[in-house]
């Protein structure tokens, strides 16, 4: 499909999935993304919606969607590659709603090794939908004898180039790993040929045979980037093997990847930048058989410490979380979530956060403060306020146990504050809000936004409406507070102030 791509005159956008991308906020945020990549004006309102506190109906966000695509007349190309991590839902309501009535520039193209839980019959019926399936891929015969005479640069015997496609039924992949073990070996072990030796079999021996011929310094790269979704060359030198000093490496990490175009050792590139790879999935599939042969589970999870590192060091923090949690270290994952979840909340990725957060396990949020507080703003954000007084009611429990900083207490204030204001307990919000104010750390702007305008409602409650628009007023004065989409807010609340006083001339 890249190389199809590489001579297709139209303009094209490619989506790697994972089994994340289920959750349909997050996977329509990759499809703008991808979209905008081509067209940066694109699909502007979807966006909005997609980005709202509260996220619209499959049927409004499909109907949206369409129309916006639809408004554009260049024909352009989009792929979604490993589309077997979708399972249903939701995603699949969308794509469906898409495909009902598909607009005339998209061009879909799917990619998994299973079909979609897509309408294809009804797409086929209306002769919507061009499939290209295994058999259509797989080599025969005559191919596979013209690929092995190709790549080895020398005839093969027809009877072994006629086992080997049957052998591996075909599959390219399987091929070239027969031509690297060949390469290596001079020639190709007859046993493998025999009837009784299945594909598994023979796809184990090939990869052991060419990997056993590579260095070993080439072999700990190969076996470190194994346990990653996606590799550059600084990430191959973080992760190489237990005990092994990177330093210590005769060859750098791009070198590393400079090697595997090199040899051709099924990677395949993410960007048009050539900085991020991954390997074909068989081929991580191989190398993870061959680690955990040879290494402990200990020493595994070390490799996926080093691999948080370096991810959380590089600020790519949803992938640090990952491979602290298949280190089986959730306290380490607990205290990323905690440094970096505040910033989400300033920077209002509310879904983000919560996909963070619903990652770790229950047992590690109920005992964090910091988190219990993270999750409390989400039940605010979204209305859920019967959950808010369960989370702040245990993050109380925790701190009344313990000492913590003095900024864990500004976000209790705070909250306290909003859960006293919806109780109309007037005075008692006013008290709490003020003290957050005071409390919450300059950088947290999110929840101080919240905190003066919550002080404002108080005061609007209590019949101090003077009051509640300077408190506003001394908001909008504050540098780290007055611009962007905080100012937004601040210019939204004295209107509400005026419409809960019925003062409608006020609002205009």
């Amino acid at each position: 499909m890249s190389c199809w791509l590489e001579t297709s005159d139209n303009h094209s956008a490619w989506v790697s999935l994972d089994e994340t991308d289920n959750d349909l906020r997050q996977f329509i945020g990759y499809f703008l993304t991808a979209l905008q990549s081509i067209f940066p004006d694109a699909a502007r309102q979807t966006l909005a919606m997609v980005n709202a506190s509260t996220f619209p109906p499959v049927s409004v966000l499909a109907g949206n969607l369409v129309n916006e695509i639809d408004w554009i007349e260049q024909p352009f190309i989009l792929v979604l590659d490993d589309f077997q991590h979708i399972k249903g839902g939701s995603v699949i309501d969308l794509l469906t709603r898409l495909l009902r009535h598909p607009p005339q520039a998209l061009h879909l193209v799917l990619i998994g090794r299973r079909d979609p839980s897509l309408p294809i019959s009804a797409l086929r019926a209306q002769s919507r939908v061009t499939e290209i399936r295994a058999q259509d891929l797989r080599f025969n015969e005559g191919e596979t004898a013209a690929y092995l005479t190709q790549v080895l640069g020398t005839q093969v015997d027809a009877s072994t180039a006629d086992a080997l496609a049957e052998k591996t039924e075909g599959w390219a992949t399987g091929l070239h790993l027969a031509t690297l073990s060949i390469r290596h070996r001079g020639n190709l072990d007859p046993r493998l040929l025999e009837p009784q030796v299945n594909a598994q079999l023979v796809m184990e021996y090939l990869f052991t045979e060419v990997f056993s011929a590579q260095s070993p310094q080439f072999n700990r790269y190969l076996l470190g980037t194994a346990i990653v979704d996606r590799f550059c060359g600084p990430l191959c030198e973080a992760v190489c093997l237990p005990g092994v000093d990177p330093s210590a490496c005769e060859y750098g990490g791009w070198e590393f990847v400079a090697w595997l175009k090199k040899e051709n050792m099924f990677l395949i590139p993410l960007d048009a930048e050539n900085h991020w790879f991954r390997f074909h999935h068989l081929f991580k599939r191989l190398l993870l058989n061959q680690l955990k042969r040879h290494f402990s589970a200990g020493e595994i999870k070390d490799l996926h410490t080093k691999a948080s590192d370096w991810f959380a060091e590089n600020g790519l923090i949803e992938e640090a979380l990952n491979h602290a949690l298949a280190g089986e270290n959730p306290e380490r994952a607990a205290r990323l979530l905690a440094r970096h979840g505040f910033n989400l909340l300033n920077d209002e990725q509310w879904p983000r956060l919560e996909r963070w957060l619903g990652l770790l396990p229950r047992d590690t949020v109920g005992q964090n403060p910091e988190l219990l507080v993270l999750f409390s703003w989400l039940h605010v954000i979204y209305s859920r306020y019967p959950e808010l007084v369960s989370c702040l009611n245990m993050a109380e429990a925790l701190l009344s146990a313990r000492t913590t900083s003095e900024h864990i207490r500004g976000h209790l204030d705070a909250l306290n504050g909003f859960q006293q204001y919806l109780s109309a307990n007037g005075a008692g919000a006013l008290s709490s809000s003020q003290r957050a104010c005071k409390k919450l750390p300059r950088k947290h702007r999110w929840a101080r936004v919240f905190a003066y305008i919550n002080r404002a409602g108080a005061h609007q409650m209590l019949g101090e409406r003077a009051k509640a628009l300077a408190t506003i007023e001394e908001a909008m004065r504050d540098p780290d507070l007055g611009g962007g989409i905080s100012q937004g807010y601040f210019q939204a609340n004295p209107c509400f102030i005026y419409w809960l006083e019925a003062d409608l001339p006020a609002m205009l």
